[in-house]
Formats: structure tokens, C-alpha cells, sequence
């Protein structure tokens, strides 16, 4: 695939008319704002449980998958950047969260809106027995209440390195496992 004669037949131009964008929006679901935990400090929350779990959730998801810098471009739009590296800067992957619940956050499937820094609760039931078989049961999911999943948009990534743009999903998501 990195042979120049093969790069040079599969090369194309961008049709940025269909260029895929870098936030996945969703119409429906209940919104967890998540800034607020940023500029508490840890004083003020010495007393109160909830905004201490919160505020752990919060630096979690920043500092994984969190916008860090804002670009402007020649075309209006701003570029954005994140907290773990992205090859073309296309963000392919998801970032989910799947509560079983607790006292803070009810059951569900959650997705990380890093435009935001909010949760969207998007999905309501109870889905945790379906990722533990997913998991084929595994014991570690019996003593957590919160597991995170990477999800990939192949398009975002083949959009402009076409069959390479495998690789390049797999790549950013392991960075963001790594964060």
C-alpha cells in the first residue's frame, strides 16, 4: 500500500464537498454538562461526593479525548484539536460510556461530546449485560459500575487515505487508549 507506484495510481483529489465532519451530533438524549467540574477545586469539593465523582469523570474524559486547541482556517470554519493525535487531524474515533448506574449517573449509553465537554445520554435501558457477554463475561465488568468503548468513523479517515484510512483509524484509536 506504501509503494509509490500504487500511492501515485490511487491518487486523487479531495472533494471537499463531502468532507466528513469531525463531531458526531446526535437529535436525541439528555446532556451532562462536564466544564463546571473543570474549575472546581479540590477544596470545595472535599465535602460533596457527587461533585468529586463528577469532577474525575470530567478530567477522564478531557484529558483522553478533550479539545485542546482552536485553529482558525482560510475557509471560516475552525479546526479543532484534541488531546490525543489524530493522523490528518480527521478524529475518527467515538468515545463512549457505558453506565451500569449508580447514585450519580443512571443506566445507559453515553457519548463523549468533546465539542462540549458534555455527556449525551442517548440510550436509556439497562445495557450492561449486553456488554458483559460482549466481554464473554468477564469478571472485571462484575466489579465496575463505568466502562469506556472506542468506536471508529471509517469514512472520516478513507475520505482522504482511501483503503490506508483502516490503519489510520486503528493508530488514533490507540492513542486515545493511551491517553
Amino acid at each position: 500500500k506504501y509503494d509509490p507506484q500504487t500511492l501515485a495510481t490511487k491518487s486523487q483529489g479531495l472533494d471537499w464537498s463531502k468532507q466528513p465532519g469531525a463531531f458526531k451530533d446526535y437529535k436525541i438524549g439528555t446532556s451532562y454538562d462536564l466544564k463546571i467540574y473543570l474549575q472546581e477545586s479540590k477544596n470545595t469539593l472535599i465535602n460533596d461526593p457527587a461533585a468529586t465523582w463528577w469532577q474525575r469523570i470530567s478530567r477522564l474524559l478531557i484529558c483522553s479525548y478533550g479539545l485542546t486547541a482552536r485553529i482558525p482556517t482560510l475557509m471560516g470554519d475552525a479546526h479543532f484539536l484534541r488531546s490525543a493525535p489524530s493522523a490528518g487531524g480527521l478524529y475518527p474515533a467515538e468515545l463512549y460510556l457505558i453506565s451500569r448506574g449508580n447514585r450519580f449517573l443512571p443506566p445507559g449509553l453515553y457519548n463523549y461530546q468533546a465539542r462540549t465537554h458534555s455527556l449525551l445520554r442517548f440510550w436509556d435501558s439497562d445495557i450492561w449485560q449486553g456488554l458483559q457477554s460482549a466481554c464473554f463475561l468477564h469478571p472485571t465488568l462484575e466489579k465496575t459500575q463505568i466502562a469506556l468503548v472506542v468506536t471508529g468513523i471509517f469514512y472520516r479517515s478513507a475520505w482522504r487515505y482511501q483503503d490506508r484510512g483502516y490503519r489510520r483509524v486503528l493508530l488514533d484509536s490507540g492513542h486515545l487508549l493511551g491517553n
